[in-house]
């Protein structure tokens, strides 16, 4: 590309599916330390589907690191399906869903979800994650509401 502006918004582009893959490969690979380095001082990680009982966002990189170290290490990801990237207008967000089969690691139980998450990026840092994805999976993986919010105990 030849226009400076495009040049710029195809280098924001890049960094940003970077980003993505960078936390998704530290998140599978259980390296906290180095995920959390991706984040924003200010960012937001969201759960809009978040039933009552659970937080629907958590602020700032020691909130965020602490809901993660606290829910990781309980769902392994057996392989991933349908992994698909949507660029979209502005060149700091990016759009990935992608389909996993996996299990609860305490029971064995299946945990088989679909994803859609949003990265948005500020500074070059994840600024704002959200994550859509259906809670009632969990809740069957774990035998109910109840069992689900016990075995997380993260809110």
């Amino acid at each position: 590309m030849t226009d400076g502006v495009e040049d710029s918004d195809d280098a924001l582009r890049r960094q940003t599916l970077e980003l993505a893959q960078r936390y998704q490969a530290f998140l599978g690979e259980g390296r906290l330390d180095e995920w959390i380095s991706l984040w924003h001082d200010e960012a937001i990680l969201e759960f809009p589907y978040a039933p009552a009982g659970r937080a629907g966002s958590y602020h700032g990189k020691e909130a965020i690191l602490a809901y993660m170290t606290a829910a990781s290490g309980r769902i392994a990801t057996d392989g991933i399906d349908e992994l698909r990237v949507h660029e979209t207008a502005d060149p700091r967000v990016l759009i990935v869903e992608l389909a996993s089969r996996g299990h609860l690691v305490g029971s064995g139980a299946r945990y088989d979800q679909r994803y859609v998450c949003l990265f948005e990026l500020r500074d070059g840092l994840l600024w704002r994650y959200r994550e859509y994805w259906n809670p009632l999976v969990s809740m069957d993986a774990y035998g109910g509401l109840d069992e689900w919010l016990d075995g997380l105990a993260t809110s």
